[in-house]
């Protein structure tokens, strides 16, 4: 009966949650040579509608910034709001501001459980803020971090999206406060993020950071195109402007959970050090069909991962970090 009802309420979100993109988003306005510029087919269309898509006119974009981000990284955490959790990521190169990042977990007793200990910046929580109260949670946070980025500050007063400024408010700026005093001085942490995009209508995304030469985390994503029309596989079509690690609804192919395969990526490279040595984590070998035979196949992200890890490995030991 329990396996019924997680069908249905999956049923009900699939069917009334999805939303895409019109219009300009942050990223175009940047427009700096290192993002990928806008292009009609961001705009819904005929494959969308072909797709079974749901359509509402809402704006904002999921992707990463291509290329190489690389600095002194300054983090903080705080629970609020009855205890979601807001996590904001500031990365300085020299006196220059060159990354903010703000995402915020759901917390654990949320009163709709399908939404429990989320990841609100590229999941479905997005198109269910959107629907119900017009305004979905990330386009305050993506307008706010690019304004930080331009005014080179994260603290003072800041526009936001009516509707969607409740985290900004209580959690953002409250927490942007008490690091703000840290930027003035070198960290102990450097940063290391590279993006690309790859086929199909994806975007890889690897953060690495260190600690006295030493790898601390690691975050290997890969996000999902900010329109459906981008996104070649009609299967996987229903999830852009999500990633593949925080989507409730993802499948991944290689019958392991995506966010399972990357967090003991991350232990794993944090006990040996090793960027490369994929030996022991799950789905990185061909053992067959899963649906015939019970074993898992390798999962094609791992791939994608040890492309990005080589490029970033040889900036960190280029620059005697690592």
């Amino acid at each position: 009966m329990a396996m019924n009802k997680a069908k249905m309420i999956k049923g009900l979100v699939i069917a009334g949650l999805v939303i895409t993109v019109v219009g300009c988003s942050p990223k175009e306005a940047n427009n700096t040579p290192e993002e990928k510029p806008a292009a009609e087919s961001q705009k819904p269309g005929d494959e969308a509608k072909e797709a079974g898509i749901k359509v509402i006119d809402l704006d904002w974009s999921a992707q990463p910034k291509l290329g190489v981000t690389k600095g002194d990284y300054y983090r903080i955490e705080e629970r609020f709001r009855q205890g979601h959790l807001g996590i904001l990521e500031v990365v300085k190169s020299g006196d220059e501001i060159v990354h903010v990042e703000f995402n915020e977990m759901t917390r654990p007793n949320y009163y709709h459980r399908y939404f429990q200990d989320v990841p609100k910046r590229m999941s479905e929580y997005n198109f269910d803020m959107g629907e119900k109260k017009g305004a979905a949670w990330i386009q305050s946070v993506v307008q706010v971090e690019k304004q930080m980025l331009e005014e080179q500050r994260i603290t003072g007063e800041f526009d936001v999206v009516s509707g969607a400024s409740n985290s900004i408010k209580q959690a953002m700026i409250p927490m942007a406060e008490k690091l703000a005093p840290s930027l003035d001085k070198a960290s102990n942490e450097k940063y290391y993020s590279i993006a690309e995009e790859l086929d199909g209508g994806l975007t890889g995304s690897l953060k690495v950071v260190l600690r006295d030469k030493k790898i601390v985390s690691v975050e290997y994503d890969e996000i999902f195109a900010d329109s459906p029309d981008e996104i070649t596989d009609k299967n996987l079509k229903q999830y852009y402007r999500q990633s593949k690690y925080d989507s409730v609804e993802y499948e991944e192919p290689s019958r392991i959970g995506f966010n399972v395969q990357m967090d003991a990526l991350n232990d794993k490279v944090v006990e040996t050090q090793d960027l490369l040595d994929l030996t022991g984590l799950p789905s990185t070998e061909q053992t067959g069909d899963y649906a015939k035979s019970g074993f898992t196949v390798r999962n094609t992200a791992w791939d994608n991962y040890l492309r990005l890890a080589e490029k970033l490995l040889t900036e960190m030991k280029n620059d005697g970090n690592f």
